[in-house]
């Protein structure tokens, strides 16, 4: 599939039924999902089903989670993206990357041209993250991004950042 965006360093490109194998291995790491509120993936149906609504949302918005590819090798770090929640009415900037890549700031230039490539291509000009305020390396990251911590603490324990 061709490439929604495009970084000096990354491609980000819609979800294809072949990364299951990615998916599966970035969500069995157990530091990778430590503070996102998921539990490692048993196995490849669960990736499958995950990446199908992520596909589905794609097509019927034009906004999704995007797998971030390293344009020197091809290898697939991670995704980001933007995701649309109906019960919010609002869209919000998430990421997840192999443990491998962080610190590389690849989470903080794929946040960043996801955002705006949002605001060249949408009038959508709202967007929240979540973070546990203990996730240290994504607090920054959003930070980075411009996005500010906001109210209280949500029951889940994640912190609501807006821009």
């Amino acid at each position: 599939m061709t490439p929604l965006i495009t970084t000096s360093r990354l491609l980000l490109r819609p979800h294809e039924e072949s990364d299951v194998s990615f998916m599966v291995a970035l969500n069995s790491d157990p530091e990778v999902v430590r503070y996102t509120g998921d539990v490692a993936f048993v196995g490849p149906s669960e990736a499958a089903a995950i990446i199908a609504s992520l596909r589905r949302q794609f097509t019927e918005r034009q906004l999704g989670r995007l797998v971030v590819i390293n344009r020197a090798d091809g290898e697939r770090l991670g995704w980001c993206g933007l995701k649309w929640h109906e019960d919010e009415k609002g869209v919000d900037l998430g990421f997840r990357f192999f443990r491998a890549q962080w610190g590389k700031g690849y989470a903080t230039e794929a946040g960043a041209a996801c955002l705006r490539w949002l605001t060249d291509t949408t009038d959508i000009r709202d967007v929240f993250a979540h973070a546990m305020p203990e996730n240290i390396g994504s607090v920054r990251v959003l930070e980075k991004l411009g996005f500010a911590a906001a109210g209280a603490l949500l029951d889940d324990g994640f912190q609501r950042f807006v821009l």
